[in-house]
């Protein structure tokens, strides 16, 4: 077990290393692809668990990396996310996303020292996407949520809302996700904050018509970003 790992999360992980827990993708889900362009390394795509090592040989060989842009990533491995998103912070990266993070990539996301939204690809269609812990059969593991929930608190740097996090980290089947959009460059049918709470049963298209959008402050009040700037990675 990492070193980092807190003792809330050690209690969360009991869990994860006896039910491989995959948020939204089966298991043989591929590992996510790496892309080197100092200061940045991008990964992209689904989290298997292999990832730790290609972080660890990407920042070995370019010394000048400063920050890890996640892009177009589903989730994936729920350990690897707990376990990427503390070695992040313990490196002092920053983080950047790109297109949707969602699910493990979000703890991947949360780990940066500073988050930023970027201008890889249009903001409407960006977002930092999170919920709770699922077995294979995509259900909430009630026992899980505690550990979680005080995870998200402490890697907000504090100012992720409690009564927020409870919605999003109890939320029944893994389709279901907090959406975080950037609160000022987004479309005013995200809601007041550029939030959605979606159950995971709306059809996609009908996301900013049938999901929740709680007036409870947006990605930057609640710490999931540190600043509102747009990274410029494109």
């Amino acid at each position: 077990m990492h070193k980092g790992i807190t003792r809330a999360t050690r209690s969360g992980l009991r869990w994860l290393s006896s039910i491989a827990l995959t948020m939204a993708l089966p298991l043989t889900a591929a590992a996510m692809e790496v892309e080197v362009k100092v200061p940045y390394v991008i990964l992209s795509g689904s989290v298997n668990g292999t990832e730790m090592r290609a972080l660890k040989a990407a920042l070995e060989e370019n010394p000048g990396i400063t920050t890890v842009v996640l892009k177009n990533s589903p989730g994936g491995d729920a350990r690897t996310g707990y376990m990427m998103g503390e070695f992040i912070r313990e490196r002092g990266l920053n983080t950047g996303v790109s297109g949707l993070c969602a699910s493990s990539c979000s703890r991947f996301f949360l780990g940066g020292k500073e988050r930023f939204f970027t201008d890889d690809q249009p903001l409407n269609r960006t977002a930092v996407a999170l919920h709770g812990n699922y077995g294979h059969d995509g259900k909430l593991i009630d026992t899980a949520v505690g550990p979680l929930k005080a995870w998200i608190i402490k890697y907000s740097d504090g100012k992720a809302r409690p009564d927020l996090v409870e919605q999003w980290v109890r939320l029944p089947i893994n389709r279901g996700m907090a959406y975080f959009y950037h609160p000022t460059e987004s479309p005013a049918g995200y809601g007041p904050t550029r939030l959605l709470i979606c159950q995971g049963t709306e059809e996609n298209l009908q996301r900013s018509k049938l999901c929740a959008k709680p007036d409870m402050g947006n990605a930057l009040d609640n710490g999931i970003v540190t600043s509102l700037e747009v990274l410029k990675v494109r």
